[in-house]
């Protein structure tokens, strides 16, 4: 899509300011979701307002019935406006909810008074060859910390991700692993695995985001044909399988033709049968 379909309303209200004083920026004490928008609709919506609750509940933001019908009403607010625009084909709704302002230093004040950054954009244009024939990902040295209280939800602070962003070298992805040397995702998104007849996927109890996409397909895999595991893989494991992809809720599946280690060398696969078939029925079910 050319169009740009760039919109910002801050509660509400069209505006790019946000105060300084807000904990969001201070200590990135909030959350953050990223949509996909799919002929007017959002098909993951559920997934993400459920993610979303998980982390009102872990920041303890406030109640969590308030803030996911606030969170509704700002995504309608947003799909009325493009709409209004003609600009619901493609796009991207992202929504930062913040603690707002108060407290003394790092500890919160009795009572949030939550903000909320509600932002349209257009869906980037990936080549078409990403998803047809593959990518090329690295592995990551950059190692996730332990944190099972903030695993799998999407707080504001995204430092990890920014550190083994800063490692590409050309690669489309990263494969970033724990301080166990298991594989837990990718850079943005998460990771499917063909070992023979299995599908696995890296469990998040510890560390990483637990992808809207990821939890649709776990979910649905019966649909699909096909049971989806939640394994550990290690660094030997991943050397043994048949096959791998990235997937995301914006981009949907890309399968990987390259992993290219840290000392240069690299590791080749050939596009899964299994590839194709995710992304037919993604294309039928959700959209892309």
């Amino acid at each position: 899509m050319n169009r740009k379909s760039h919109i910002t309303l801050v509660n509400g209200v069209e505006t790019s300011a946000l105060t300084i004083a807000d904990r969001g920026l201070a200590y990135g004490d909030g959350l953050f979701e990223t949509m996909r928008v799919v002929s007017g609709k959002i098909p993951l919506f559920k997934f993400h307002l459920e993610r979303f609750e998980r982390g009102v509940n872990c920041l303890q933001l406030g109640s969590p019935k308030v803030l996911k019908r606030n969170f509704t009403k700002a995504v309608e607010q947003v799909l009325k406006e493009l709409a209004d625009s003609c600009l619901l084909d493609k796009a991207l709704i992202k929504v930062m909810v913040t603690r707002g302002c108060g407290g003394i230093g790092y500890l919160p004040p009795d009572r949030a008074e939550c903000t909320f950054v509600c932002q349209a954009f257009n869906l980037p244009e990936y080549p078409s060859e990403y998803s047809n024939k593959g990518i090329q990902v690295k592995m990551i040295q950059h190692r996730l910390a332990s944190h099972a209280t903030l695993a799998g939800i999407k707080h504001l602070n995204r430092l990890d991700q920014v550190l083994a962003s800063q490692e590409l070298a050309g690669e489309q992805e990263g494969l970033v692993f724990d301080q166990n040397e298991c594989l837990i995702e990718g850079i943005k998104s998460n990771i499917l695995l063909f070992e023979g007849r299995k599908i696995l996927t890296p469990p998040l109890d510890d560390c990483g985001v637990q992808g809207t996409l990821r939890q649709y397909l776990i979910e649905h895999s019966k649909d699909l044909g096909v049971e989806i595991k939640v394994e550990k893989i290690t660094k030997d494991r991943l050397k043994e399988i048949d096959g791998l992809s990235m997937i995301n809720s914006v981009f949907g599946l890309w399968p990987i033709l390259t992993v290219r280690d840290t000392e240069g060398g690299h590791q080749k696969f050939e596009r899964h049968n299994q590839c194709k078939a995710i992304q037919q029925f993604l294309s039928k079910q959700l959209g892309f």
